[in-house]
């Protein structure tokens, strides 16, 4: 099994927050341990440094939250007031998630 790049992984997180913001479903626990289920083995592969790996990576997801901030009017296409604040949430809630399973492995 290969490695995955914090590059990668936000890529990855962003299509999924964006679903998950458009859809409007309500099971963002559930989809939140499902993408980490499915991250965890590409990112505590042997030759991974897990420690600074997630520091870069709640690095990323922090910048991505504020990013999404406001919605810019001038942009066409650009995600309602409601999907940006979803899609803050999702960010959220899977640093949370790697921060509690960092806590219960240390």
């Amino acid at each position: 099994m290969g490695t995955i790049s914090v590059g990668e992984v936000m890529e990855l997180v962003a299509a999924r927050a964006a679903v998950y913001a458009a859809g409007g479903a309500s099971d963002l626990e559930d989809r939140v341990s499902a993408l980490a289920d499915e991250l965890e083995p590409l990112i505590n592969a042997p030759m991974v440094n897990v420690p600074r790996y997630f520091e870069a990576l709640f690095e990323r997801l922090d910048a991505a939250a504020v990013s999404l901030a406001a919605v810019d009017e001038n942009k066409r296409g650009q995600p309602t007031e409601d999907e940006l604040q979803r899609q803050r949430l999702f960010f959220a809630a899977l640093a949370e998630h790697f921060h509690k399973r960092l806590d219960l492995a240390a």
